[in-house]
């Protein structure tokens, strides 16, 4: 594995996961990137190793809405069983929160994060680590097509 150097800035596209509480946090940054929608989804590509955040409409499948932004400025939701499974599929400690960064695929209207590149958080903090033990080893073959957008929505668990 290579070291990364793990930076972050308030424009980064991304998503927090915190499974002992089941929470998800979705950065205003991502919000902002897919355009201020009124509702959302989780897509889930366990053999690509990425989740997608995509803007959809009320009635689409997994639709999730927007509510209220936090002190954090971000939106947060209580999804237990797929924070969990996304624990279970990474190998992530539980007691662990982890940060993962995004990319935005305007046309698909959705921000993709690739679950190899998590950042573990304690306390709210970045730890100093170059690079996560607690991440599974991904594939080899899957890396290059990681920046696919097509592969975000070709998931095999579909909308959560």
């Amino acid at each position: 594995m290579q070291e990364k150097e793990q930076k972050w800035y308030s424009g980064m596209l991304g998503v927090t996961f915190n499974a002992e509480e089941g929470r998800i946090t979705i950065f205003r940054s991502t919000l902002e990137a897919l355009g201020w929608p009124t509702h959302y989804r989780f897509l889930y590509n366990r053999k690509m190793g990425q989740i997608a955040v995509q803007a959809c409409k009320a009635e689409d499948a997994g639709a999730h809405r927007v509510t209220k932004l936090n002190e954090t400025n971000s939106c947060e939701i209580k999804c237990v069983a797929f924070s969990r499974m996304i624990y279970q599929d990474a190998h992530w400690n539980m007691k662990r929160s982890y940060r993962l960064a995004g990319k935005s695929f305007l046309e698909q209207n959705l921000v993709s994060f690739p679950i190899s590149d998590a950042i573990p958080i304690e306390n709210g903090k970045m730890l100093d680590e170059a690079v996560s033990p607690t991440v599974a080893p991904r594939r080899a073959e899957a890396s290059p097509s990681q920046n696919n957008p097509s592969s975000a929505v070709k998931a095999d668990r579909g909308a959560v």
